[in-house]
């Protein structure tokens, strides 16, 4: 079992690395790391990190060697650490991973200018500026993960802390014009009820999006094989697809 890592870990972390930093440099923590700084959990095994730009991300990893970080070669991840897609998976001896990101993280959802805006300030630590993403959004990374922790990280945050989960849809909305992401939260958020008891609101909602990007996709998939627009809906009607699930077409 991997060895995890306290909020007095994290902070002498942030104190070593902000004093190499020749250059100011922002980053963004998610996932476990915000929780711990939140005493939402008492420990994470790895610490998550988003740069806005590669510059940035750079400087930041050009000081890792020198506390005893060594990165990770891609074809030693695990299977769920692989798929996230990192710019760069670090690790010490003792176990610690520290998982960088640019924008983008687990190749699916981006750090919007909207989650930049919520995100709040959890110290400066020389040149190193560290600010925490809102409870919501780390909601809104963790289901879209296939971690089996991220569950009860969910339920933890949502339990202690409280989520708006309008703003947890409208993020999903967004996010969803690039990739189709209703779906997946949907899924991850029914579990959540099932297991943990906790009813998002927006379920409904979601469940109805989710549904509209299943008869989209068909839709579009049908007009790259060459059908048209009638012939596509025609077919859809023989899949079974009622006149409400395709009449927004």
């Amino acid at each position: 079992m991997r060895k995890e890592f306290s909020k007095k870990d994290l902070g002498d972390f942030l104190v070593k690395m902000g004093s190499r930093l020749k250059k100011p440099v922002v980053a963004y923590m998610l996932g476990g790391g915000a929780m711990v700084f939140r005493d939402q959990k008492p420990a994470t095994k790895d610490l998550d990190l988003v740069f806005l730009d590669e510059k940035s991300c750079e400087c930041f990893a050009s000081f890792l060697k020198g506390l005893g970080f060594v990165r990770e070669k891609s074809g030693l991840l695990e299977p769920e650490y692989a798929e996230m897609g990192a710019d760069g998976i670090w690790k010490t001896a003792s176990d610690f991973r520290l998982d960088l990101f640019v924008r983008w993280v687990c190749k699916a959802l981006e750090l919007t200018p909207s989650m930049v805006e919520r995100s709040a300030l959890l110290g400066v630590y020389g040149n190193l500026s560290v600010r925490l993403v809102s409870n919501e959004d780390v909601v809104l990374f963790k289901s879209v993960t296939d971690r089996d922790r991220d569950l009860a990280d969910i339920a933890a945050v949502v339990r202690s802390s409280g989520v708006d989960w309008d703003l947890i849809l409208n993020e999903c909305k967004v996010q969803s014009s690039k990739r189709p992401w209703h779906g997946w939260v949907y899924d991850k958020l029914v579990v959540l009820k099932e297991t943990r008891g906790i009813d998002a609101p927006i379920l409904p909602e979601l469940e109805k999006l989710s549904e509209k990007d299943v008869v989209r996709a068909g839709f579009q998939r049908r007009l790259e094989q060459g059908m048209s627009r009638k012939e596509a809906l025609a077919d859809l009607r023989r899949m079974g697809f009622s006149e409400k699930e395709i009449e927004w077409l």
